[in-house]
């Protein structure tokens, strides 16, 4: 299926395009605090920063899609939560780690298949859905640990630890794995039908319904996928940090909406995609390092990060409110 609008581009070079200004803006950040910082631009550190900001990357690679069908999620931070308990539990009951991640995340992608049900069969909005469902995870990950992290042993030796803190060639391996399954999920959402589905609902999920696609099983598979990637970053921080951890989708929040829409003003403007979202990503991972190397504040921190939602937020709307308002014709093949 492709989608036509009718609408005349004006050329420009290449690189000065409003869809490119993402990478632009990137390398100017890496140019201020390399200016402020001489630790900043040590290979070293560029390599920590990239291991630092895949987790959140495959964290919110599910939540892109569930943003370009024009929903919301917001359970994404407590089903990772819950997938950490989950893993630290079956491990502390004597599983070994890759089956006990492997259990936590297909016990977690659960939440993804109720969320599904609530929004498709009940017709609950997706925001109201997924608070209910991030209630209910939230206290499946506080009553598993009765509200305290569940340390876990050493996860010297296993998959987990050589994903977590493996180099290849001095890249990490946990970023060479985002990279991955940001190709893949490229390619899905790009260059398959499934993909276009997923950008025809957001733009008209009513004209999408009329021309026999079938919409709800559509929703279904990317609430179900979203739940999953949130799961697979769960475990993830729990390799990283080595415990189960209840309450870490409390810092996750702002940082997942906030990178996934900072990446619908890449590539494709005002629609939420899996590039633009690798790459604010890496901006807010950069843009983290160099404060903390700076010795700002947390206050600062969340405030930038807040600044950078607000305008991620403004130009989607923006962008949608702009589309409404023309009168070229979709068309579906």
């Amino acid at each position: 299926m492709t989608i036509r609008d009718g609408t005349a581009k004006k050329k420009v070079f290449p690189l000065f395009r409003p869809e490119l200004a993402m990478i632009w803006v990137i390398l100017g950040v890496c140019v201020v605090f390399a200016g402020m910082s001489r630790v900043f631009l040590q290979p070293s550190n560029i390599m920590e920063i990239l291991r630092q900001c895949s987790t959140m990357a495959i964290l919110v690679l599910g939540v892109t899609w569930v943003i370009s069908l024009n929903e919301i999620d917001n359970a994404f931070p407590d089903i990772a939560a819950c997938a950490s308990m989950l893993t630290a539990l079956f491990i502390r009951n004597g599983i070994v780690f890759e089956l006990a991640a492997l259990y936590a995340i297909l016990l977690s992608t659960l939440f993804g298949a109720l969320t599904s049900v609530l929004v498709i069969r009940f017709q609950f909005p997706s925001l109201i859905a997924t608070i209910a469902v991030s209630g209910l995870a939230k206290a499946l990950a506080s009553a598993i640990g009765k509200g305290i992290p569940i340390p876990v042993p050493s996860t010297a030796g296993s998959v987990i630890y050589s994903i977590v803190w493996g180099k290849v060639f001095g890249i990490p391996v946990l970023f060479l794995v985002a990279v991955a399954l940001y190709t893949v999920s490229y390619f899905i959402q790009e260059k398959t039908r499934f993909g276009q589905y997923v950008y025809a609902i957001g733009e008209n999920s009513q004209a999408v319904q009329e021309s026999g696609i079938k919409r709800k099983r559509v929703m279904a598979i990317v609430f179900i996928v979203a739940a999953m990637f949130a799961a697979i970053g769960g475990v993830l921080m729990m390799g990283v940090l080595q415990s189960g951890q209840p309450k870490m989708g409390t810092s996750f929040f702002l940082d997942g909406f906030t990178v996934v829409f900072l990446g619908a003003v890449v590539f494709k403007m005002g629609k939420a995609n899996v590039a633009g979202t690798l790459l604010g990503a890496i901006l807010l991972g950069i843009l983290t390092n160099g404060l903390t190397l700076l010795g700002a504040s947390y206050f600062m921190s969340q405030i930038i990060k807040g600044s950078l939602l607000i305008f991620g937020v403004s130009v989607v709307t923006m962008s949608k409110n702009k589309q409404r308002g023309k009168a070229g014709v979709l068309t579906y093949e």
